[in-house]
Order: structure tokens, then C-alpha cells, then sequence
């Protein structure tokens, strides 16, 4: 198709025709068609040809200036009055979707840990990460000791606790314009190899106990009927419990979501609250720790010590989340919120659950798919809870290359999300199945990333990534400083040595925050009065920019026409219309503080690392970061930075190996030869007066002695 000129007509007495006025006859029929010119081949036009079309020469320049412009169609006939008439608009349908019956799923990597491999959670995790993240998802088999108590069978759990699942319609027609089915023009009957859409409804409230009365009940009537459920003729006929197998139920599902021919519902207990529900694993205690390992206890996960989410108290991600589900329950398409791990545990008495993943090295690749699939949608899940939901067979997805993994998870065991990687899943029948979210020391570089996106969508973070960052770097040099003094190998410094030093994996995410730091400050914040944030800045919540919701721990730019108003750098335009001399720039650190942090993460200077230590204390003393060292490891710290709410007192009134280490500690800085035996010799006989009254005073007066040193 091109631009048609427009056609001569003689002068007749017919009025469509009409006649072309004086000085508007075309010298020559010809249209226009789209072309690329090569900057080699184009050439200079007069300013005559540019007006009338053509040169002073007449016929023959006419002729050569439409011979040398490729766009002009030659020899084009004027077209009938049939074909100028208006045409129906072509309804576009969307790309249909390949089905293959034979299509085979590769299978999701199996784990079975030793009794010692499985105390240690994060440590084994780690081991896994480089064979089990391509798949996304993997599953691990406990040893045969560790059959933790299901609390949900207790009367108070199973009988009281009420929840609301949702109801999933398949097969229903969605009336919302944006994700409506576009039919063919000429065709009554959708294609079957549509996708498919599932309406969300709100369900009526159910307990554990007539919950799993009404699922049982449901999938024995499902699985006995024939024509009367799917309507097909390829349905079983009354199938007996122990026939319905995985693969059957699972081809069942595979029907209903990609080829649905009668509307089903089914009810799914989704990321119900332990705190307020109640969890299957019992809480933390000294008792059942030695019993039951408690990094595999879903209540102390997301607490591990060499978990980050342990250095912030945020408790929507670190509470586990409990799912009640029933034969066909789905669960749709997701990515875990922020790119943190998940530690899935299916708990025991119930129905095996189907896992389906994409890895996130594939993650462009899905999205694109659902994209092209569906224009008007994403593959996020809606932001409301019962907006219709978009329904994708991973068997299709498969067919569109993108490599999709399957895992069988039974009763008992345990499954793993890494971070980046999209899932879904569906049941077998009645189960419950408890998450809880974890982030070790590689989840940082995904961190960065999710944290990236959130802004570029204005998409609230649920936890703050800089002060996540800042606080493991605050924990890691302490454990640096700990065994420079004491020579001590801790289970704290083994974590941090290894991601530390010049080219440490923590020392270089570090580097690079702390360049895009400074970077922005350089560009951004000349024009602007810098001061440091108070204590009062952040006391009560979190700062985020009023824009794009991003977290303003590190900087954040403030107005003096709004006091609780706040932007980061790269909108402070659009804070507020008031001029740059009325705002300022509000920094926790300056860039020079910053890289001394680097410095003594490092490991370069030892007098970096006090020098850092007390900059911090003096701006951001933290509590979460005394509470969330190892037991084992309190009281034994050495010229440590003390939080503001310990006094000089309490620092004295020290046991009498706390004192040896000090004594042993400060003798290895200033390697002392001669004379430590004398100072050891003067702590043991201080220690033994701890009863008298004398004591404190004699204790406070060597404590300026002893930093003097």
C-alpha cells in the first residue's frame, strides 16, 4: 500500500465525476511507497523542483525527476470506485499459543542430605546454589530423624482458626475490557488454544477442619462423574483414591487450564499469617533446638545468623506464611518480592503439591512470552487481589522456548526458590504448606537489581536495601576487628572472611553502592545546602522518595515548605515548585566516611576499622546489630564500639576471662614483650576484690588508661 495521487477526470455531465481545476492537471499517474535512502545515493534539489515538482526544462526534467526518486511507483493504473471505498478494520488477533500432548518437562534437581549436612541450613543451601539455581527450583529430602511436631493438628489451630480463601473460577468469561478475549472476525467460536483467564472471588470463612472435610469431599465428586464436570469423553470413571496418582490429577489441571470447556471452582487459603493464624513448627526454644535444627524451623529462618533479614526487623518478609490447598488450588505465576530466597515445607498428612518453574537466568525470556501473548497484560500478578488473573499451562510456555522445570513435592519435604525465578504450582488435594523468605550474603547483587525495578515502577520496597547493606558492613567489621584483637577463629569471622578483603564479593557490592553514591552527589547536589540527618529522621519508619518510593536511607533531598515531604536526588524537581535555594541535602555519611567503611572492609589498615567504628556510633548506632550476634560470641567482644545505652560502669564490671581476653588482646596491637605478664597479673588480682566496694571506681578510672593506649 502507498499514498495514491489523486486521479484526472474528464469533464462530463456526470456529477461524481469531477472535473480537475485549471493548473491542477497531472503531468503523469504515479503513487508513493516507503523507502530507505542511502546517505550515499540522495542528492541535491533545486528550489524550483522543491516547489513546482519540476525543472525549467519542461517534459524531459519532469521525466528525470521522477525517474531518480525511488519512492514513485511507475505504471501504477488509477484504482476503481470499488477500491477507494472505505474498508472494514481488521480486527488483530493475538499470537495463538503452541499445544503439543508429547511435550515433557525436565525435572527439577533431588537433594538428600547427611545428618551433618542438614545442621547447617545456609551452609548447605550454598552448596546446592551452583548445580540447583539454572533449574529455580529444587527439592530436599530430610534425613529420616527429622520429623518436626504439625502444631496445625492441635485443637486451637485445627478447630478455632478461621480463614477466608479465595474462590478460583476456570473457565469463566472476564468482563474486563483490558484482558478480554478478542474473538476472530469471521469466526463465532474462540480458539481453544486462547489463553486462558481465572476469576478470583472472595470465599466464605473456613477452619483447617471443614476445610479439608469439604476438599476431600470435593475430589472424590470431581473424579467419579463423567461429562458432568469437564464434559469430556476421555474423563476416568469412578476412580478409586489410591488410582489417582499424580500424573492423573496433573493431566486433569492441564485440561482446565488449557483447554477448559465447562466453569469449575475450586478454593485456595492463600499467604494466610502465623502470628495470627498459627504456624505448623513450634517456636523457637532451647529445648526443641537441640531436637530439631533451627535453621530448618521456618520461625527462625529468616533469623539465621547468616541470614541479612536477621540485621532488620521487618516483619512482613521474615514471618513465615502458611497456604491451605485443595485439589486443582493454583498457585498462579509469581516471583518472590524482592528476589529473596523461599524455603517451602510441606507439612505432613496431606496431598502432594506440583511445583512449575523458570529459572531467573530465563526471566527476560518469560516475561516477553507473556507479553507477546497478551499485549495488554503483564506476568505480574494484578495489583488488586480479586482482579482476574491470567492463567498460563508451563507445557505451553515450553513450547514457546523457554525452558520450564517440574518438581513433585511430597508431604514432608522440603522445596527452594532461588531468587529471580518465577513459579507456579497447584495441589493434589487437601495440604498445608508453610514459606518463609531468607536473603544470605549472595542474594545482595538480585537485591540491588529488584530494588532498581521497584523504582523505575514506583513500587514500594519492603525493606530497605542501604540499610540492609550498611548494617552487614557495620557486623562485618566488627568480626574483622574482633580477630585482628583476639586472634579467635568465630563461626562470625569464617562467614565475613571469605566475602571480604580486596576483591571480596561484600567488599565490591560495597564499592559499587558507594560509587553510585557519589556519583549522583557529584551531578545532583551541587546547587543544594547539605547537612547531616538527625537521629529523628528516620526513628519512627523508613524515608521514601514522593515519587518513585524509593528508600532515602543513605541521602534524601528535603523542602522547608513541607516538613514530612521527601524526594531522592533524582527527583527533586518534582518535589515541590519551590526554588533550589529553599531545599536541602540531607546525607547519613559523607563519600570520605564511606570509603574508610571500604577501607576497613578491606582489611588494609586495623586503625581504619576503629575509625569507622566510631563514626558510626557517633551517627547511627544500630540495636538490631548487638541483638543479632551468636550467643556464644556475646560478652567476648574487645574494644568493640558500645552502643550509647552502656555505660562505662557496665563495660568495667566484666567477668574475669572477659578481662584476660582484653589484657591478651591489647598486648598483641602494641606487642608488648615484657610487660604483659604484669598487666595479666594486675587483671587477676583486680578480679579477685569484684566484692568490694572499691572495685567500680578502680575499674573506671583504667578505662581512660586503657583507651589512651
Amino acid at each position: 500500500m502507498g499514498i495514491e495521487g489523486v486521479p484526472t477526470y474528464s469533464k462530463s455531465g456526470n456529477m461524481d465525476i469531477i472535473s480537475t481545476p485549471p493548473g491542477f492537471v497531472s503531468q503523469t499517474s504515479f503513487v508513493l511507497r516507503n523507502v530507505r535512502r542511502d546517505k550515499e545515493s540522495s542528492r541535491s534539489v533545486s528550489t524550483q523542483e522543491q516547489t513546482t515538482g519540476f525543472g525549467t526544462d519542461g517534459e524531459d526534467s519532469c521525466n528525470m525527476f521522477l525517474t531518480n526518486r525511488p519512492w514513485i511507483v511507475h505504471g501504477h493504473t488509477i484504482p476503481s470506485s470499488e477500491a477507494l471505498r472505505p474498508r472494514k478494520t481488521e480486527v488483530r488477533r493475538r499470537r495463538p499459543l503452541k499445544v503439543s500432548e508429547t511435550e515433557v518437562l525436565e525435572e527439577a534437581p533431588v537433594f538428600n542430605p547427611t545428618e551433618e549436612e542438614f545442621s547447617d541450613t545456609l551452609s548447605y543451601i550454598s552448596s546446592l546454589r551452583d548445580r540447583a539455581e539454572p533449574y529455580g527450583i529444587c527439592c530436599v529430602f530430610p534425613p529420616p530423624s527429622w520429623k518436626p511436631p504439625c502444631l496445625l493438628k492441635e485443637k486451637k489451630i485445627w478447630e478455632a482458626s478461621t480463614f477466608f480463601p479465595q474462590v478460583q473460577l476456570f473457565g469463566s468469561h472476564t468482563e474486563n475490557p483490558k484482558i478480554k478475549k478478542e474473538a476472530d472476525a469471521d469466526s463465532d467460536d474462540a480458539a481453544p488454544e486462547e489463553v486462558q483467564f481465572c476469576r478470583i472471588e472472595r470465599g466464605p470463612g473456613y477452619t483447617l477442619e471443614t476445610f479439608k472435610v469439604f476438599a476431600d469431599s470435593y475430589k472424590k465428586r470431581h473424579f467419579s462423574m463423567k461429562d458432568e464436570v469437564l464434559g469430556s469423553e476421555n474423563s476416568s470413571t469412578s476412580l478409586k483414591p489410591e488410582e489417582l496418582t499424580v500424573a492423573v490429577i496433573e493431566k486433569e489441571y492441564r485440561q482446565l487450564v488449557e483447554s477448559p470447556l465447562v466453569e469449575i471452582g475450586v478454593l485456595y487459603g492463600n499467604d494466610l499469617d502465623t502470628t495470627t493464624f498459627g504456624s505448623g513448627f513450634p517456636l523457637s526454644a532451647p529445648s526443641e533446638s537441640c531436637k530439631y535444627p533451627s535453621g530448618w524451623n521456618l520461625n527462625s529462618t529468616a533469623k539465621l545468623p547468616g541470614s541479612l533479614l536477621s540485621l532488620e526487623d521487618c516483619e512482613s518478609i521474615c514471618v513465615p506464611r502458611l497456604s491451605v490447598g485443595m485439589c486443582l488450588s493454583s498457585q498462579f505465576w509469581k516471583s518472590e518480592k524482592e528476589r529473596l530466597y523461599s524455603l517451602c515445607y510441606l507439612h505432613v498428612g496431606g496431598a502432594p503439591r506440583v511445583w512449575y518453574s523458570v529459572a531467573g537466568c530465563h526471566r527476560s525470556k518469560f516475561t516477553a512470552a507473556m507479553k507477546s501473548l497478551i499485549p495488554e497484560m503483564s506476568a505480574e500478578q494484578p495489583k488488586k487481589s480479586y482482579d482476574p488473573v491470567m492463567i498460563m499451562s508451563a507445557y505451553q510456555l515450553s513450547m514457546e522456548g523457554i525452558p520450564v522445570t517440574r518438581c513433585v513435592q511430597n508431604p514432608g519435604q522440603y522445596v527452594i526458590i532461588f531468587p529471580g525465578a518465577y513459579y507456579s504450582a497447584f495441589d493434589c488435594g487437601f495440604n498445608c504448606l508453610e514459606k518463609a523468605n531468607f536473603a544470605p550474603l549472595d542474594w545482595l547483587p538480585h537485591g540491588d537489581i529488584a530494588v532498581q525495578l521497584n523504582q523505575e515502577k514506583s513500587k514500594k520496597s519492603l525493606i530497605s536495601y542501604d540499610k540492609l547493606l550498611l548494617s552487614a558492613a557495620r557486623e562485618a567489621v566488627k568480626c574483622l576487628k574482633e580477630y585482628a584483637l583476639s586472634k579467635k577463629n568465630t563461626a562470625c569471622y569464617t562467614r565475613w572472611n571469605d566475602s571480604c578483603g580486596i576483591d571480596g564479593l561484600f567488599s565490591n557490592i560495597v564499592k559499587s553502592r558507594i560509587k553510585q553514591e557519589k556519583n549522583r552527589r557529584e551531578f545532583l547536589s551541587n546547587s543544594l545546602e547539605s547537612q547531616r540527618m538527625d537521629k529523628s529522621y528516620d526513628s519512627v519508619s523508613k524515608r521514601e522518595c514522593c515519587v518513585c518510593l524509593g528508600d532515602l536511607y543513605l541521602s534524601a533531598v528535603k523542602c522547608a515548605c513541607s516538613a514530612d515531604r521527601y524526594s531522592c536526588l533524582s527527583h527533586m524537581r518534582k518535589l515541590c515548585a519551590c526554588p533550589c535555594d529553599r531545599k536541602s541535602f540531607l546525607y547519613r555519611y559523607t563519600i570520605d566516611e564511606l570509603n574508610l567503611l571500604v577501607e576497613a572492609l578491606e582489611g588494609k589498615k586495623l586503625s581504619s576499622m576503629f575509625r569507622w567504628a566510631g563514626i558510626d556510633q557517633k551517627y547511627c548506632a544500630s540495636p538490631a546489630t548487638t541483638s543479632s550476634q551468636p550467643e556464644e560470641d556475646k560478652g567476648k567482644e574487645t574494644d568493640e564500639v558500645t552502643p550509647c545505652n552502656i555505660t562505662r560502669k557496665d563495660v568495667a564490671a566484666g567477668t574475669k576471662d572477659q578481662m584476660r581476653v582484653k589484657a591478651r588482646s591489647m598486648a598483641d596491637i602494641l606487642n608488648v614483650k615484657d610487660g604483659s605478664n604484669d598487666a595479666k597479673e594486675t587483671l587477676k588480682s583486680c578480679s579477685k576484690k569484684s566484692n568490694r566496694p572499691c572495685d567500680n571506681d578502680s575499674s573506671e578510672a583504667n578505662t581512660p588508661k586503657k583507651q589512651k593506649q
